[in-house]
């Protein structure tokens, strides 16, 4: 599954193909075709592992019963250093959100799945007045998908990130979504 996110985040998704997934993977191409029926199988069971992936270790040391700026801070880092350790999985989630297979409903029934807890953090934090009064998938939003246009822009080469700036960028978010 490794290869196909590669190839797909460096080459698109008409760049792939299930003989170019199994050469990259150093594998027959039949030995694809055993564990998925075709292309686009291939591609939701991608999509869905790195889904799965990337909400265990965006959670990782994070208590979130608790939200308060300890957590936010670990939660912020741990989103942070996936996408700087992944950058092929943000390229692919680019790719595979412009695809035709892209579901919003899928979608939508995916992240409820997968970052519950996370949505549940920042409800949490809201019902204690700790975080604005709006709902908790947009204090999200604010809080941590801005990270992937940051990792993104410094994979290409505009922008320099560093562990100094990171906590900078921790206080700007944290203020973005605290109540006033």
């Amino acid at each position: 599954m490794n290869a196909a996110e590669t190839l797909i985040a460096h080459y698109g998704f008409q760049g792939m193909s299930m003989q170019l997934v199994a050469k990259h993977a150093d594998v027959a191409t039949g030995t694809i075709y055993r564990y998925f029926q075709d292309k686009e199988s291939l591609l939701r069971c991608v999509h869905e592992e790195r889904m799965q992936e990337v909400s265990l270790a965006i959670c990782k040391e994070v208590d979130l019963d608790r939200p308060g700026y300890p957590q936010f801070r670990q939660l912020w880092l741990n989103c942070i250093h996936y996408l700087m350790n992944n950058p092929d999985c943000l390229l692919y989630r680019v790719q595979y959100e412009a695809s035709p297979l892209f579901d919003r409903e899928e979608e939508k029934q995916m992240d409820e799945h997968y970052f519950k807890p996370i949505f549940e953090f920042f409800e949490r934090g809201r019902q204690q007045g700790i975080f604005r009064d709006i709902p908790a998938e947009l204090l999200g939003f604010l809080a941590l998908e801005n990270l992937m246009l940051l990792s993104q822009k410094h994979t290409k080469g505009c922008i320099e990130l560093d562990e100094t700036l990171y906590e900078q960028l921790i206080d700007a978010a944290w203020n973005a979504i605290l109540k006033r």
